[in-house]
């Protein structure tokens, strides 16, 4: 009995000493800005050869002898070396680590747009990204709005639509702007009312990066994404405190003071955001009209992140806009006692709340649940007539996300809505309306062969007013090797109609005449293009890009004179609109040197229009270059632009011409300075016509097909604290 005893405790002290030798570390790494897992970074425990590395689902498990607190290094190729002290044993079943990039532009590559957080090179779908380089360099050219920056890229044309307030919208290959969809971290938040005005009061400060698909993507939004979506997304606060602040001073009398804090602590992260914009009215053509408007505008964003463990996080996000804008007779804007001067004046409250929480069950399965809505009070008041409306706009959706080595998944179900409420009574043709939509998505991206990639998709709504409507689509890309790919796209989409994202509200709302009930929108649309990257001489960087689109929209809503003129009447056109066009873009790379050139062909056509058949102010024909030069601190730029092949509203040819921007940056230390001018010729619409017609006391403005601001300076201080 006493050898049995003996035995069975040195069997039981050898299991205890096992144990102890056993211990080990299990982390799971991944980017400190997109949360991607990181394949390949390598784990050594310090004075030792003990580590190993990451697997596919960024998970790196070894044995550690050690006991006590034991440091440990993280490396990965691109990424800033990380050194950690872990207790052993590990208190936490797996311990999460984060990596910072060393190179800004390896934040672009992860895609959140296609719902399945890919890197852009993977995806069938193509998606153009303006990335964090770029959204710095914009908040020293234009801190107030991101504006001027959509409008680099090809086949997005910036349309101004008000000579008085200024009010813009995004159109992409030569659809209305109210077919382009515009979120925020994936969310639909602004749309008809609320979309008016809706990218000038987006600073590009706390953005880390901007993606953009053009064509038809209703399968993975819903409606309103007929033309494409342009997708917001925001910082996410890193484990280094970020404290920004810029101040900027314009020529227009524009002046901006943005503020940007983040900062992630162990179980819980902030990102603030706080921008104040002031602009005083201008007459650039000295005929008594504001050209500029009077703009006081204020942004406040704070983003709350809770990291419950590394399985599971939720974000929750608010943005409160708060605008007054103002133009019209500028004796009007020095003193508003007289109404009966012509005016605009325009105060907004726009708030914006989400929630989003994140289950990771495994490496490749998640779920995501997320709330939103946006709630939108507006007062226009104008000579005529005033306008005060209230527009709420909520989303909810809950998908799973299930990845592999040869097919991506994503599924979902969403409920949406949109409530819209006229409070001024004198305005009876604007209805309120009430819709709902509910809808089912499933998106599956296979990979046969490594060369080829199938995406298809099917969307399912039923909307409240308009029934069922189903919306298929596929994509696919070849790579033909690694410096040639191809993609090509197709997909349908529609739009739910209310009159209010058809009119304009400062004009044309007291001349609205009932006419007949409108239906849907639909459109049915493709997308391709074939691109080449490739070095040569060691030093010179080649990407050259050729695409092609082409979009069929059925049932177009358009607006036609009321039987006895008095008035206009909105309906459904019996024949479609078709826009079609070529994209070609270069970029060329060679040091310090860096050259973009592109050109837009575009060609839209109203098959309901026999007589006149194209679409006023839409350029035919868009050429633009783009030439930067760095060197040490110094980064230099200049920008030019030929629009022509547009007609205005009396379907007339207009004047083609040519627009340059010069830009100066100088990096010292944690100051960043900019000196920058748009418009450097003071290429103006109306240095060659007038821009209304009728008296300055009731006037009836044309369409802008050209700037009518003209040239401005701005210089602007960025202070990294």
């Amino acid at each position: 009995m006493k050898i049995k005893f003996v035995l069975t405790f040195f069997f039981f002290l050898s299991l205890v000493n096992e144990t102890h030798a056993q211990n080990y570390i299990n982390l799971l790494i991944k980017d400190s800005i997109s949360s991607e897992i990181l394949i390949g970074a390598t784990v050594l425990e310090e004075g030792t050869s003990n580590g190993g590395a990451t697997d596919i689902s960024g998970k790196v498990k070894f044995p550690v002898s050690k006991i006590g607190p034991v440091t440990f290094k993280v490396q990965l190729l691109g990424y800033n070396s990380k050194t950690v002290l872990i207790p052993i044993p590990q208190k936490e079943t797996i311990t999460l680590i984060v990596l910072s990039s060393t190179n800004a532009e390896l934040n672009e590559v992860t895609i959140s747009s296609v719902r399945t957080n890919s890197h852009i090179e993977d995806i069938p779908t193509r998606v153009e990204v303006l990335g964090l380089e770029d959204l710095e360099e914009e908040n020293g050219i234009k801190p107030g709005n991101i504006i001027s920056l959509l409008g680099d890229i090809a086949g997005i044309q910036i349309q101004q639509v008000s000579a008085s307030s200024g009010n813009s919208l995004a159109r992409i290959q030569g659809l209305n702007g109210r077919y382009t969809q515009l979120l925020k971290d994936g969310l639909p938040l602004f749309g008809g009312l609320s979309g008016s005005f809706g990218i000038l009061q987006i600073p590009p400060l706390d953005l880390k990066q901007i993606e953009i698909i053009k064509g038809s993507v209703s399968t993975l939004y819903g409606g309103d994404a007929i033309g494409g979506i342009i997708n917001l997304i925001s910082k996410e606060p890193k484990p280094e405190r970020e404290w920004t602040v810029t101040l900027n001073q314009s020529t227009f009398g524009e002046s901006n003071i943005n503020q940007y804090y983040a900062k992630r602590f162990k179980k819980t992260g902030i990102t603030f955001f706080a921008g104040q914009t002031f602009q005083k009215q201008n007459d650039m053509d000295k005929d008594g009209l504001s050209d500029v408007p009077n703009i006081s505008n204020t942004v406040i964003h704070p983003k709350f992140i809770f990291y419950f463990n590394p399985r599971s996080n939720l974000s929750l996000n608010y943005t409160g806009t708060f605008e007054n804008r103002k133009g019209g007779d500028m004796n009007y804007l020095t003193s508003p006692a007289n109404d009966t001067l012509y005016h605009i004046t325009n105060k907004m409250a726009r708030h914006n709340s989400s929630a989003k929480w994140e289950y990771i069950f495994s490496e490749n399965k998640n779920l995501s649940v997320v709330f939103s809505n946006s709630l939108l009070d507006e007062d226009l008041k104008t000579k005529h007539y005033n306008f005060k409306a209230q527009q709420l706009i909520y989303y909810s959706e809950i998908s799973y996300r299930k990845s592999g080595l040869t097919a991506d998944w994503v599924s979902g179900i969403n409920f949406n809505g949109d409530n819209f409420n006229n409070k001024t009574l004198l305005l009876t043709e604007i209805k309120d309306y009430n819709y709902s939509t509910i809808g089912g998505f499933i998106q599956n991206t296979w990979r046969p062969i490594k060369k080829l990639t199938l995406e298809s998709g099917l969307r399912v709504d039923h909307h409240s007013e308009f029934g069922y409507i189903a919306l298929p689509r596929l994509s696919l890309m070849y790579k033909f090797s690694s410096k040639i790919n191809t993609r090509l796209n197709g997909g349908y989409g529609y739009k739910a109609p209310n009159i209010i994202a058809y009119a304009d509200a400062e004009t044309e709302l007291n001349k609205i005449v009932s006419g007949r009930k409108l239906d849907l929108e639909l459109s049915e649309g493709v997308n391709g293009d074939i691109n080449y990257t490739n070095i040569f001489f060691k030093k010179l960087g080649v990407t050259l890009n050729q695409s092609f689109f082409f979009t069929n929209l059925k049932k177009p809503v358009f607006d036609s004179p009321s039987a006895d003129s008095s008035g206009v009447v909105y309906q459904n056109a019996d024949k479609s609109i078709q826009t079609k066009g070529l994209q070609t873009y270069a970029r060329l790379k060679y040091d310090e040197f860096e050259i973009y050139l592109g050109y837009v062909y575009t060609n839209v056509k109203k098959l309901y229009d026999t007589k006149n058949s194209m679409l006023p102010v839409t350029p035919q024909h868009n050429f633009s270059t783009t030439l930067f030069y760095e060197l040490s601190r110094w980064r230099f730029g200049i920008e030019s632009a030929y629009i022509a092949g547009q007609v205005d509203e009396k379907y007339l040819p207009v004047r083609n011409y040519l627009t340059f921007a010069a830009m100066i940056q100088y990096n010292l230390k944690k100051l960043t300075f900019v000196l920058n001018c748009e418009n450097v010729n003071d290429f103006r619409q109306s240095k060659y016509e007038k821009i209304y017609s009728g008296t300055i006391y009731n006037p009836e403005f044309h369409k802008l097909w050209a700037p009518i601001d003209g040239r401005v300076v701005n210089f602007s201080v960025k202070w990294d604290i």
